[in-house]
Formats: structure tokens, sequence, C-alpha cells
């Protein structure tokens, strides 16, 4: 073998190689992994299960509205839409632990850069920014109309939360809007 050979060779095999590997970096940034770390800053995770998806669940996941799959802002719960990983039917078991995250992720990917500057301004008006309160309140086009009045304890625990209210103002507000609807949910005490 001449050394000219032995060099084209050489190089051929690293230029393979190092394709070799991009690709494989490729694919594995590509990977859907749902429950994954999330990029942005989200509010409190606890209140949200514990508080604010229950009342979510009710109010905006029933299958005609959020809670139906052809939906890109979807919501699960045992009243609506059952988590395909799960074998649970709507009206049956309670909201598992990988419904309640799937609806974080759901509200924490729909607008995740806004979403950051909401819980970095606590207390703050850039919440009122945000599409998902600007729908619920009618204020942007909203397929299911206006589904609550701003101030009213419905808005006040989705925007509590979505601040970083305190949890007890958060769970006090949760819990009335819920005590307004037809089956009745005792919220667990703040933790």
């Amino acid at each position: 073998m001449t050394r000219p050979t032995w060099r084209r060779r050489l190089v051929a095999l690293a230029a393979v190689l190092t394709a070799t590997a991009a690709a494989s970096l490729t694919l594995v940034a590509c990977l859907d992994d749902p429950l994954g770390p999330t990029e942005s800053v989200c509010p409190d995770r606890q209140a949200f299960k514990l508080f604010v998806s229950p009342l979510v669940e009710r109010r905006c996941g029933t299958l005609d509205c959020h809670g139906h799959d052809q939906r890109w802002f979807r919501l699960y719960g045992e009243l609506g839409l059952r988590h395909p990983d799960e074998l649970n039917q709507s009206g049956g078991d309670a909201t598992t632990d990988l419904e309640l995250e799937a609806n974080y992720r759901s509200i924490c990917s729909s607008e995740p850069n806004k979403i950051s500057e909401v819980t970095q301004d606590p207390g703050g008006q850039s919440v009122n920014q945000l599409l998902l309160v600007r729908k619920a309140r009618g204020i942007e086009r909203h397929k299911g109309g206006k589904v609550l009045e701003a101030f009213d304890d419905a808005d006040l625990c989705i925007v509590g939360w979505l601040r970083g209210d305190n949890p007890k103002s958060v769970r006090s507000a949760c819990q009335k809007a819920l005590d307004l609807l037809p089956d009745k949910v005792e919220l667990p005490p703040v933790p």
C-alpha cells in the first residue's frame, strides 16, 4: 500500500466515524421523552397538583374541551380524557400522578418563556399577558368562550398559582371555586 492510499483511507475512516458520531448525537437529542426535564421555569409543581389541577380538570378538562386527544393543550383527569399509558376509564379512578404531571407540563409548555417571566415577577401583572389567562377570561378568542371572570375564585386560583402567591391563598381560592361545581371535592391541606 502506498503512502497516499493509506492516508486517504485514514481520512475517509475519520470522516465516517465523525459522521456516525454526529448522527448518533443528533438522534439522541431528538428523542421525545414527555416526562424528561423541562427547559423553562414553571410555578410550584406541588401546589399545581394538589390545588390547581382538580379545578382545571373539572372546568377545562372535559371530553368536549381540553380533555380531548386532538387538542394541543390537553388535560387529563378522572372525569375526562385518561392518559394513554394507563388503563383508566373516564369517571373511574382518581387522577393519577402521571396525569397530574402531564397536566402540569401541558400548562408549563404552552408559553414557556412567558411563564418563566411570570415566575420571576411574583405578584406582578405579567400573568395577565399569558394566553391561558387571556383565553379563560374571554379576552382572546376561545372556542369554549369565557370560562371565568377576572378576580373570581377560579381566576384567583390559577393566576395566584402562576404568580407564585402563598399556597394557602391559592388553596383557598381553588377550594372556593370547586365548591361552586356540582361534584364536591375537598382539597388537602397545605403541606
